[in-house]
């Protein structure tokens, strides 16, 4: 295949039109690199069984493996997780933020976003660029973060390029990235757990 278009985007004030191409790139089932509130992903159209198959070859792994899908907000999320009252108080609170929360799936979530699994994983980054990707899409977004053969945050877009530029059909470019990764946590029976401490916070559970 071509190489990725690379589109150039400011963090705050992103180029509207460069990330409809963008947009337009998911819609028609491909994979892209875009920038999250934590580290840059590889990500897909949820309703693209192509873009997710290909996302799971890039990333090296099956349909064991957990997935997470970036939502706009915490009512697109509801319609893909179960979150009750207590989860939704504390969602509300930490939400955009650099978080992922691995809570049960509905029958929503299609099955090769889910695999063998009961849960999936929810982003709502603090991220604009993000954001608009998913509000314009339409559908959320399976996304994984783009690491090297190390499990390692790869956080310079030069090296994306190099390593990325001829295996997906874009990468957006927001510079260098912050060097961690989200905080995990799931909730389960009314009970949070902290899976893996990242960027956010979890002073909140004490």
């Amino acid at each position: 295949m071509a190489r990725a278009i690379v589109y150039d985007m400011d963090p705050v004030h992103p180029n509207v039109k460069r990330l409809k191409n963008v947009v337009d790139t998911l819609a028609d089932g491909e994979v892209i690199i875009y920038p999250t509130d934590s580290v840059y992903g590889l990500g897909c159209d949820m309703r693209s069984k192509k873009g997710i198959d290909k996302l799971r070859t890039l990333k090296g792994v099956d349909d064991k493996h957990l997935m997470s899908f970036i939502c706009a907000d915490l009512s697109q999320a509801a319609q893909y997780v179960n979150i009750d009252n207590h989860a939704f108080s504390v969602l509300r609170r930490i939400l955009p933020g650099p978080y992922t929360i691995i809570l049960e799936a509905n029958r929503e979530v299609p099955k090769n976003v889910l695999g063998k699994r009961k849960t999936v994983g929810i982003r709502i980054p603090d991220s604009p660029v993000a954001r608009f990707l998913v509000e314009s899409l339409g559908s959320p977004i399976v996304s994984t973060s783009v690491d090297d053969d190390n499990g390692k945050a790869i956080l310079d877009p030069e090296e994306i390029s190099r390593r990325f530029g001829g295996v997906v059909s874009a990468i957006v470019d927001q510079g260098q990235l912050g060097d961690d990764h989200s905080t995990v946590l799931i909730y389960e029976e009314g009970e949070w757990e902290v899976v893996r401490e990242g960027k956010g916070p979890v002073d909140f559970l004490d």
